[in-house]
């Protein structure tokens, strides 16, 4: 028998209550109008952007996806005293319970898996949003309400996929679990009797896509409400995305085409910026099209008088300031030079890297001297009051460039794939050398081209992922992070369980037909 679940009772899941639940605040007892759904989405449908949020990095948009990847690497003085455990070294080193805290302390009191409730309570909020939306079909608003509540469906559902399941592999997608899907507003039977079990990987993507689709449907005809708010462009570049992962490459074609034809958005060109000061990418910009969260890089890379704050680009020896975390990897440092398929590109004409990278100075005590040290920090939002964006959550028509070319290169269409990765350039790059590439070094060009276009968004881990099983151009890497004076070392992806992370214990207590993922071991120190 089915039993409506208001927000009132959040409980298949075992989700804890959030503050909108209180007697005071809106909930769907209070749902008059389209309007209060209106807002009831903007409160629980959406990841908040704001300043305030670079504490809640281990939220439903999760920061800390960039520990993992080989864009990051540790900074060796970043404690200042405190536990490890702020750091979040065990994610860094790909431990077997990453949420244990750091290497070196056991303290839990910042690191628990809060990602998997919390996109799952968005969802659940959705699809009741989705199914009182009914009750003001005749309403002007109706369709953008469906369309935005949908996007937004689509996106935690992908988010918790690609954190919780294995990459879309085309050979074994149908047979891979994937995540628990729910779609009603409902307590179904089943959950009564054993709780929820996992839906394959393909069929979540299945749901993602229909979403996506009727997203772009609803919100056809209505303009961007904010930068914080669903799109029609929205909804088309995502799905572009998710069509990449999935090897529809014609679908990506598709999608592209009428983003890039469409004139909405246009490329931010880089090499008119004045000044390195300035920041990179801000919801100002004409290519950004979306964006959700807050800019949780901060809290790993900062600089300021309180972990979090923002960064101090200009420090005075005089000045009391934390010293990062973590800094721009080594290995994406030289990625900014690496000239062999592309004579020029160097990091001396990429503005990417001259802009969107900067050093800051913080100071040291040796004896009784201050020593400055330097350290290398992504720096494309320099200033929340510049136009605050998400660090993993930010959809820019530059997307649209990136995932045309590769799917255009995957094809066959090798002419049209290298005019079009080769004019993003063009806006980057101060006087680019046109190049014609074939065949596994156009692909190869290509995903370097996303590397330095896309770090510190939230793409490298996931895409380092799916470029594991693609089926035409495989590419797989090793990475290595190191620790102070010991190094780890994660195996290609299909190699090491690590690439997928585990799923809440309590979940399984809760819905024992939930299968669990591969357990991974401790992972030792190699030196």
């Amino acid at each position: 028998m089915k039993k409506i679940l208001y927000l009132i009772v959040f409980l298949v899941f075992g989700w804890s209550c959030s503050d909108f639940l209180e007697e005071d605040a809106q909930n769907l007892t209070y749902v008059n109008s389209l309007n209060d759904l209106d807002q009831l989405l903007i409160g629980e449908g959406y990841a908040i952007a704001s300043f305030d949020e670079c504490s809640n990095w281990n939220g439903s948009v999760p920061a800390w996806m960039h520990l993992l990847d080989d864009d990051l690497q540790y900074d060796g003085v970043g404690l200042m005293g405190q536990g490890d455990h702020m750091s979040c070294s065990a994610i860094y080193a790909w431990q077997r319970d990453p949420w244990r805290g750091g290497l070196t302390d056991d303290n839990r009191g910042s690191t628990d898996n809060l990602a998997w409730s919390e996109l799952y309570r968005h969802i659940n909020a959705l699809n009741i949003m989705l199914y009182e939306a009914e009750e003001f079909k005749d309403e002007p608003d109706y369709n953008r309400i469906k369309g935005e509540a949908m996007f937004l469906r689509a996106t935690y559902y992908w988010w918790l996929l690609n954190i919780y399941s294995r990459a879309y592999d085309v050979k074994t997608a149908d047979k891979d679990p994937g995540v628990p899907l729910k779609l009603s507003p409902y307590v179904e039977d089943y959950e009564e009797e054993g709780g929820f079990s996992r839906a394959s990987v393909a069929e979540v993507y299945k749901q993602i896509v229909a979403d996506l689709k009727n997203a772009v449907q609803w919100l056809s005809g209505y303009g961007r409400k904010s930068v914080y708010r669903a799109s029609m462009e929205a909804a088309r570049l995502f799905l572009s995305r998710v069509y990449l992962h999935m090897e529809n490459y014609e679908g990506v074609i598709n999608e592209c085409d009428t983003l890039l034809q469409d004139n909405v958005y246009r490329l931010d060109d880089y090499t008119l910026i004045e000044s390195a000061s300035q920041s990179l990418i801000t919801s100002h910009s004409p290519e950004v099209i979306f964006s959700q969260g807050g800019y949780r890089l901060r809290y790993f890379f900062g600089s300021g008088t309180i972990r979090g704050d923002e960064i101090v680009w200009d420090a005075d020896p005089g000045d009391n300031l934390f010293s990062p975390f973590y800094g721009v990897s080594d290995d994406l440092v030289d990625a900014f030079n690496d000239n062999r398929l592309v004579p020029d590109q160097s990091q001396g004409n990429d503005f990417r890297y001259m802009v969107g990278m900067a050093k800051i100075q913080v100071v040291s005590w040796s004896g009784w001297f201050p020593v400055m040290i330097p350290y290398l920090l992504p720096a494309k939002l320099k200033k929340w009051d510049d136009g605050g964006i998400s660090d993993v959550f930010t959809l820019r028509l530059a997307e649209a460039y990136l995932n045309k070319a590769e799917a255009l290169a995957a094809v066959g269409r090798e002419d049209e794939a290298n005019q079009l990765w080769q004019e993003l350039r063009r806006y980057r790059i101060a006087e680019p050398e046109a190049v014609a590439l074939h065949g596994e070094n156009l692909m190869t060009a290509i995903r370097a081209e996303r590397r330095l276009e896309f770090n510190f968004e939230g793409f490298r881990w996931l895409d380092l992922r799916r470029y594991a099983v693609n089926s035409k151009y495989p590419q797989k890497k090793e990475i290595t992070h190191s620790w102070l004076d010991e190094t780890y070392v994660l195996a290609p992806y299909g190699e090491d369980p690590a690439w997928v992370f585990p799923i809440p214990a309590e979940e399984h207590r809760l819905n024992s037909r939930l299968e669990l993922n591969e357990e991974r071991e401790e992972r030792k120190a190699v030196k």
